[in-house]
Formats: structure tokens, sequence, C-alpha cells
């Protein structure tokens, strides 16, 4: 324990040395710092506008980033949360945001090929419309035009703590304005996550049953691969983007055994050994026409199919009970068409039409201790008309229209209409301030998985129950944020309300033997966070500064439950750049959140991270260590649900120590000219119910 809280002041006391290193490195460089025109520009490289804010990389920034998730997080932005490691950009709040290079929507493996030279500036609107309406944002980044010529990455990432491999591979060319490219990732992982608990048990009889586990031992592999070859083709009036992708997810081999033993109705020790294994393959084809016509108007045309193999199989085999098998194995294939049209008017007016087509078929067969088969189509239409304003000082859109989503399991159908309006508006107060609002009135689609009429036995009084009758999710949500620039201060301040109504949740049922867990529409749940952030750069930007506080109140009301939950929690980092090397501190606060989808409540232990880059001209090696202080990330996991009372700890591997080596490769030749797109969606639909 002592040497515990020993390696802990020594990491605290890292941060602090994280500044030292960054004064030294003010006075080796001071006289040169002095003459260099970043200088000049870095107290305007965030400049707000009426429909967006500008960020201007400097040659300093590029000079310590590989590719587009380095770059926007060594910039040091107040509003945006980067995860350079799983490649994702969300709000600080935790917004969905849009990921765009050159005005074409990417995938997060475009942004982690795009090379960090390559960017002249990045575009952020906080209030999107249009086919974006309902995101948190959109991130643009404008990159540098190639007559002819293309880049070559590659980068290769592997764990020794926690053992993982992630390899990515990118090659294009360009010429006369077409480009063809070839984009290739594999991943892989070993991890031995475990839980442990106490699980009591009330059926409807009156009789009661306690079952206390502790896991023996846990294994569990997965492997994927994609891959993409893309066309695009791009001209003064015109833009044109076709691909065609593979991808292949499995996890051969994911085995739990564990201790089990059981008080009340039934008593014993048992041994509990659950297997599982998952196989997929998903290719598919995109295609995406853009067409800019006279008197300042655009179409935009896309087009998408895929078709999906599934395979899932489970073996639950617990002493002195029955062995559960589980084989199925689905075939889906998804068709998508969007046409948006825009057209600007007087006095600075837009107008908007978007309206797109859905189309997901499954068919699903289940064999083991029974046999039993569905099918599931959904069909969903969305027809929008949006007014638009543009001026110096601000801007503002409405979106309305109207969202049909049809449902045909087996023989019963199902129909959802919904009034859909999204709004938005931005003003500026000078060109480092701005206020922002963005909302919407919508509904989601529930995961397919969920709503359907299996019946699963997952232990020996168990069950998993499909709903057939699940019912979309509504939405009402509002954003208001202040965002503001001060010499080399930054501050972001937003407050978000939400309210889902009709909540998605499991909720527990008993009968004399069995508990039944069913997903349904329960209640209300009411959201209301509060989030600041602070960005601070010094010592000639050498150090980079990042605090972000967030006060959550969340609480669900409905017929099963009534519980609320105030969060508090905080992120700090800390970015010292220094000649060719780049130190990264990370911490975050412990907390207790109530996660509303089960719903449980789960208290997360603090974390740790190191991260250490050295780049040379086109070489890139980084060295990370995250929470070194333990092996497993320990959430305590506690709910009761009247029936069914959960009381657990949950280890994760993944997100406990790890120590990672990573390498990257890149360089680009020929006269420069613009690249298109590369997107590798690892996404595979399914529509498989798992019990496990």
């Amino acid at each position: 324990m002592r040497n515990l809280i020993y390696m802990k002041y020594c990491f605290v006391a890292l941060i602090s040395f994280i500044y030292s290193l960054a004064s030294s490195a003010q006075s080796q460089d001071t006289l040169q710092v002095k003459n260099l025109p970043e200088v000049i520009v870095n107290s305007g490289n965030q400049i707000e506008t009426s429909r967006k804010v500008i960020l201007r990389p400097t040659e300093m920034e590029r000079k310590h980033a590989t590719n587009g998730f380095e770059l926007i997080d060594v910039m040091n932005t107040s509003e945006l949360e980067i995860n350079t490691r799983l490649h994702n950009i969300t709000t600080k709040s935790g917004g969905s945001v849009v990921i765009c290079i050159n005005g074409m929507e990417v995938s997060d493996e475009e942004v982690a090929l795009l090379r960090a030279k390559n960017v002249q500036s990045i575009e952020y609107v906080r209030t999107p419309g249009g086919k974006y309406a309902g995101k948190a944002g959109v991130l643009n980044f404008i990159t540098i035009q190639y007559k002819y010529g293309g880049n070559v990455y590659f980068s290769a990432e592997e764990g020794f703590a926690y053992k993982q491999g992630n390899y990515l591979g990118y090659l294009d060319y360009t010429r006369k304005g077409v480009t063809l490219s070839f984009t290739t990732s594999i991943d892989w992982n070993h991890e031995h996550s475990y839980n442990e608990g106490t699980d009591k048990y009330v059926f409807s009889d009156g009789n009661t049953l306690e079952r206390n586990y502790t896991s023996m031992s846990s294994l569990c592999k997965t492997n994927n691969q994609g891959g993409k070859l893309k066309l695009t083709s791009i001209g003064s009036k015109h833009r044109l983007n076709i691909y065609a992708s593979f991808v292949r997810q499995a996890v051969p081999k994911s085995i739990s055994i564990s201790n089990t033993e059981y008080n009340g109705m039934f008593i014993g020790r048992t041994m509990k050994n659950v297997t599982t294994q998952n196989r997929n393959i998903s290719p598919s084809v995109f295609a995406n026409y853009t067409l800019w016509l006279p008197k300042e108007q655009m179409l935009d045309f896309t087009g998408s199919f895929s078709y999906g193999h599934n395979k899932y199989s489970s073996l639950y085999d617990e002493t002195t009970q029955s062995s559960i098998a589980t084989n199925s194995h689905e075939n889906n294939h998804a068709m998508t068409g969007k046409v948006q049209y825009f057209k600007t008017l007087r006095n600075n007016y837009t107008l908007t039409a978007v309206a797109s087509h859905e189309h997901n078929y499954y068919k699903d067969t289940y064999n083991g201790n029974w046999g039993d088969g569905q099918k599931l189509i959904t069909d969903a239409t969305i027809a929008m008309l949006q007014i638009g304003k543009n001026s110096e000082k601000y801007y503002y859109y409405l979106s309305t229209g109207i969202s049909n989503t049809a449902v045909s399991l087996n023989t019963n159908h199902y129909n959802y209409c919904h009034p859909i309006a999204f709004y938005g508006g931005n003003c500026i107060i000078n060109n480092h301030n701005s206020l922002s609002l963005n909302g919407l009135y919508t509904h989601t689609l529930f995961d397919p998985s969920n709503k359907n009429n299996m019946v699963m036995r997952k232990s020996f009084f168990e069950v998993v129950k499909g709903n057939p009758n699940l019912k979309t999710l509504r939405v009402l949500n509002n954003t208001l944020s202040y965002n503001g620039q001060f010499g080399n201060s930054r501050i972001s301040v937003s407050y978000n309300n939400s309210i889902y109504f009709d909540n998605i949740c499991h909720v527990y049922t008993a009968e004399r033997q069995v508990i039944y867990d069913t997903k349904v529409n329960e209640g209300n749940l009411y959201g209301n966070m509060l989030t600041a952030s602070y960005a601070y750069n010094a010592f000639n930007n050498k150090l980079r500064l990042n605090l972000t506080g967030i006060g959550e109140h969340n609480a669900l009301k409905g017929k099963h439950y009534n519980i609320s939950k105030n969060i508090l929690r905080a992120h700090l980092t800390a970015t010292c750049l220094i000649g060719e090397l780049r130190i990264k501190a990370t911490y975050k606060t412990p907390y207790t959140a109530l996660f509303v989808s089960e719903p449980y409540l789960a208290h997360r232990k603090p974390q740790y991270e190191l991260s250490v880059n050295w780049k040379h001209k086109n070489l890139s090696v980084e060295g990370m260590v995250r929470n070194p202080f333990r092996r497993y990330d320990v959430s305590h996991i506690s709910m009761d649900y009247g029936c069914y009372n959960q009381n657990s700890w949950s280890y994760s591997e993944s997100n406990g120590r790890c120590v990672n080596l990573k390498l990257t490769y890149n360089f680009g030749y020929g006269k420069k000219t613009e690249r298109g797109e590369i997107n590798i969606d690892k996404s595979i639909n399914n529509a498989l119910l798992k019990v496990y």
C-alpha cells in the first residue's frame, strides 16, 4: 500500500516536472521563437465567424503531430475531446462530432491516416444543419492540394502488458483530378477481463436465491480485418466518390470459468464454464455524387449497399445442471439512398431539402437446445425542409419534417410516424467570443437485436426475452454554449438539457422459478449537464494545459424505476513540446455514474496516462503507459431491480495497466493536389439476440 501511494505521488509530480521541462526549453529557444511568424499567428489561431470557427495549426503543431487526431489534440482546443488511441473525437460533454476532410464526411480511419503536414486549417461548426442536423458538431480538415502524386502511410501499434495490436496501411495516387486509393487495417487483442460479485433473486412464490461467484480464469480473443478500394474524381462543378470495402470480425475464442455458490431455494457449489464464438463478414459498396449548379445551387446524391453474414454460438455448462447450447446465424442486407438540394436565396437566406430512405432485412436462424427463426424488415424514411440565414454577426436555421419507420417482424407489422425538428444558431461577440444554441426534437431507432420475439435461456433459472412491442425513443435536446479566447487562454462553457421519452432499458420480472430479462420502453430520462473547460498555452506555447470539469444530474422516472444521481468529474492533461519530443500526461478523477440503458450505478477508479512521442521527418515513435498502478481497471456495479439485486465488481484488463509502443511512417510525393476520402467502416449490421 505504501509503495502504491508513493507511485501515485510520483505520477502527480511528473506534471510539475513537465513545467520545468517547458521552462528550460524556453531558455534554449527564446531567440528563435521570437522571430518565427507562428508566434504572431498564435494570438489569433482560433477565429470565430457567424457560421463556424476557424482553427489554424502552427508549424510547431504540425511538427509534433503525425496524423489528424494528433494534430487537433496538440492544438489544445477547449471544447473538443480527442482520443488519439481509440481514434475518436467528441465534444467535452460527449456529443457526436462528424469528421470531414475537404468537405467530405470520413471515418475515424481517414483521420488516423491523414498526414498532419498536409493540413492547412480546420473548420468547426457547432450548429450543423442539413444532412448533419442533430449532430453536436462538424469538424472539417482543409488540406494541401496536389496536381499529381500521392501519399503512403503505415502505422503499427503493439501492447505488451495488455496484449493487443493495431495496424493501418494506406496508399493513393492522384492524376488529373482522379484519385485511386487502397486502405487496409488489422487489429487484435487477448483480454483477461473478469467479474465477481453477489446476485440476489426473489421469485413470484416468495422463494429466494443468492448466487456468489468468483472468476477463476477468462480469456477473450478478437481479431478484425478491413480493406477498401476507392476511386474519387473531382472536377470544377462535380465530385464523385465510389468505393468497395470488405470487413471481417471474429471472436475465435472466449472462455470464462468461475466458482459459484448458491444459497436459498438451491444450495451448493458449482463450477460455471461459458464459451462463446462469433464470426462476421460484410462486403459493401458506396457511391456519392455532388453537382454544383448555376445560381448557387447544389445537388447531392448518396447510395450504398451492404451484405452481412453473422455466426454466433455459445455453450453454458454448469456443474449439476444441464448444458445450454445456442447456435445462430444471420444473413442480412441494407440499402440506403439520400438526396439533398441546396439553394442560396436573397438577403443571405438559404434553402435546404433532404430526403432519405433506409431499408434493412434480417433473417435469423437459431439452433442448439431448441430451434427457431425470425425475419425482421425495417424501412425508415425521412423528409426535411430547412431555412437558414447568415450574416456577419449571426447564423441560425430551422429544419422540420416527418420521419416514418415501418417494421415487419415475421407476420406482424408496426408503423412509427413522428414529426421532427432541428434548430440552431450562433452569434459572435467578436472574433474570439461567441454564443451558440443547438437543439432538436426527434426519435432514435431501437437496436434490431432487441425488437424480436425470441426467448433464450441464459442459465437454469435466467431467461433473456426479446420484445416485439418495443417502440422508438423520442428525444428533446438543447445545448447552449459559450466559447472564448483571451490571449493564450481558451474557455468553453456549455449547458445541456435532454429528455428521453419512453427510455429503453432492462426490466426484470419473476415467475415461480424463472427470472426474465427484457428491454422495454420504461419511463422518461431527464438529463442535465454543465461542462466547463479551460485551455492554456505557456512558455511560448511549449507547455499546454487543459482542464475540464463536468457536473451532471440524471433522473430516470417510470413505472419500474425512480432513481437519480449527481455526478462530478474532472479531466486534466499537460502536454510539453520539446525539440522533436511530445510528452503528455493525463489524469481523470474517480466518479460514480448512472448508466441509464441498463440501468445501474457504476463507480469508476481514477485513470492515469503518460505518453512520449519522438518525431523525426517522416518517422514517429510513441511509447504510452496507462494506469501503471494496477493491472485491471475496477468498476463497482450495483442496482436493485426489484426481483433482482446486482452487486458486482468488473475487472477490465483493456483499461488497466497498458504499455504500448507505436511506430508510424508516412510520406507524400508529387505536386500538391486535393486528396479524396478514405473510409473503412468496421461496423457490421447484426440483429442476433445474444445472451452472454
